[in-house]
């Protein structure tokens, strides 16, 4: 179902929502759905005023600039709204408001939400996805942005010129380390300052280069992922921009990266679908097949990503089936998530939730269990 069709549903059900858009800044209004358009959605805004009177205004809220949805408890005083609605009327409501939300099928015990609504007119542009200081962050073509705990966005930082960013993290004092497909590595303090730590070329030619992730390690340097097929692997960046090549070689070209609670560094191998842990000196300990290798984008390499929970299970995000898989520990791998179109970026929140960026839906979903239990480690979330 498309952006419009869910907006359209709204209109049907003349349920009250609260829209967060705009650009650079951002706006709220508050109403109905009247009508939605090839560009614009109509809504019929109600407002109490200092005077003591409702007042009604009536906003076209461009589709481009829409950022989040909410779906409000209704406050506005109509006469309508006096009339109670019967209870075949009421379950009608809210089957049409569940139609209107495509929601991935989770296991048996988990519950999905969305917590923020992107703008769709950057859908498939939407790459890595961390958790950082306040909050998670995730690139969307040159910029950084932020969604706080209320699902709101905030953009955080944006690379100059035509770079497009493909990994973000985070290091324990807060600051930021960005790749870019065009092969240079950023570095952002909390104070937004920010400098090129390293432009990393793979031996004569920058063509053989298309970064794809970066982890940062326990000395604070850097593994980044090169994606392609043929001269990919991952390099190896120290903390005053020197780099050499970790691994490389034919079917090697690396997606996503992953640094493990054991010190171990996870690479996913496109070509061959294949999970490939190293030691931080490059030598390969195991190979796990995650999925037949047509489940990933070749095309930009954005999906692919990895996470980990604190029983070790991992977690990968399989752009072209649409699903995200994860891995036990004994190497055996299960569908986690299907129904998605196109996730890429995956990680953990501060309470142990998964997170995953549904780009081709332009949205972030939570995954966890449907039991209250504390969630103060991913492996209670995810049991």
């Amino acid at each position: 179902m498309s952006f419009r069709t869910r907006l359209q549903a709204f209109v049907e059900t003349r349920q009250k929502i609260q829209i967060w858009y705009g650009m650079g800044c951002h706006n709220t209004v508050t109403g109905r759905v009247l009508n939605v358009d090839h560009d614009h959605i109509d809504v019929e805004s109600y407002s109490h005023e200092n005077d003591g009177q409702i007042h009604v205004r009536r906003i076209l809220v461009p589709l481009h600039l829409i950022l989040h949805i909410d779906i409000t408890s209704s406050d506005m005083v109509e006469e309508e709204e006096l009339v109670k609605a019967d209870e075949g009327q009421t379950n009608k409501l809210l089957s049409t408001l569940a139609a209107a939300v495509d929601l991935p099928d989770t296991p048996k015990g988990y519950g999905v939400k969305v917590i923020s609504q992107l703008n769709s007119s950057h859908s498939d542009h939407f790459s890595r996805m961390t958790s950082g200081p306040g909050g998670i962050y995730f690139a969307c073509d040159g910029s950084i942005w932020f969604i706080d705990g209320g699902g709101h966005l905030i953009e955080y930082a944006r690379i100059r010129g035509n770079s497009t960013i493909s990994g973000v993290c985070f290091d324990s004092r807060g600051v930021l380390y960005v790749a870019t497909i065009q092969g240079t590595i950023y570095r952002i303090d909390p104070s937004k300052s920010g400098r090129v730590l390293a432009h990393l070329a793979n031996g004569q030619s920058n063509k053989e280069i298309f970064l794809a992730d970066l982890v940062i390690g326990p000395q604070e340097e850097l593994y980044v992922a090169n994606f392609p097929n043929t001269t990919g692997g991952i390099f190896r960046v120290e903390a005053d921009g020197d780099y050499k090549i970790l691994s490389a070689g034919t079917q090697q070209g690396t997606q996503g990266l992953l640094l493990d609670h054991e010190g171990f560094l996870w690479g996913l191998e496109h070509a061959t679908g294949t999970a490939v842990k190293r030691s931080l000196t490059g030598t390969t300990v195991a190979r796990i097949t995650v999925a037949d290798s047509q489940a990933f984008n070749f095309a930009d390499g954005f999906d692919g990503n990895l996470a980990m929970d604190s029983l070790g299970r991992l977690y990968v995000t399989a752009g072209r089936a649409g699903n995200v898989i994860r891995v036990n520990r004994e190497g055996h791998a299960e569908t986690f998530l299907t129904g998605l179109i196109n996730p890429t970026g995956i990680t953990f929140s501060a309470d142990g939730a998964l997170l995953v960026l549904e780009a081709g839906r332009s949205r972030v979903l939570r995954v966890a269990a449907l039991d209250k239990a504390d969630r103060t480690t991913s492996a209670r979330a995810l049991s």
